[in-house]
């Protein structure tokens, strides 16, 4: 049972519908739909509050066979390359108009520490750029291994974007009407 089944299947069980929920939780019904669907997830807080609402621990509403699949995101410190690259092409033109500004008789000191900082600049605007054009990204999200292509993506999918395999336990093509 996903975690969106199981707020489906506590709140029938209470007789109440995705409108009366929603009221209770000050969100829309087509939040409560999302969260059931699979589409969407609540945050922590949202969540404390919907066990709060019907009366579920969280332990109950988080299902283990989605944790089984869990991969925990790998541990990755900030790319901050560039900006100091940048900064230091900033600090080298700084030196060059010192020079140039203090001391107008040394001109190749003063010109070149202004136009190496400037070289220097440029390639740390390049450095977030992989070379082919594309921008690399230093993605954080948790991740989920596909039980099916072994695959793995953002944990926040509902279905593998790779192979399609559904974690919702719908079959393909199923309506998402709540």
């Amino acid at each position: 049972m996903t975690f969106g089944q199981a707020i489906k299947a506590k709140r029938e069980a209470l007789g109440l519908t995705q409108q009366e929920l929603a009221e209770k939780l000050f969100v829309s019904r087509q939040t409560v739909c999302r969260w059931e669907n699979g589409s969407r997830c609540p945050d922590l807080i949202m969540s404390k509050k919907i066990s709060m609402v019907l009366g579920i621990s969280m332990d109950e509403m988080i299902p283990t066979e989605e944790l089984s699949s869990y991969v925990p995101p790998k541990e990755s410190f900030p790319d901050i390359s560039c900006v100091k690259v940048m900064l230091t092409g900033i600090l080298l033109v700084l030196i060059g108009t010192f020079l140039y500004v203090a001391d107008g008789s040394n001109m190749d000191a003063a010109a070149f520490f202004f136009f190496t900082g400037i070289v220097v600049f440029v390639v740390g605007l390049l450095i977030p750029w992989d070379g082919r054009g594309k921008a690399v990204v230093n993605d954080d999200l948790p991740q989920r291994k596909c039980p099916k292509c072994g695959k793995e993506h953002d944990f926040d999918y509902p279905q593998c974007p790779y192979c399609g395999h559904d974690y919702t336990g719908r079959a393909a093509g199923e309506g998402r009407n709540g």
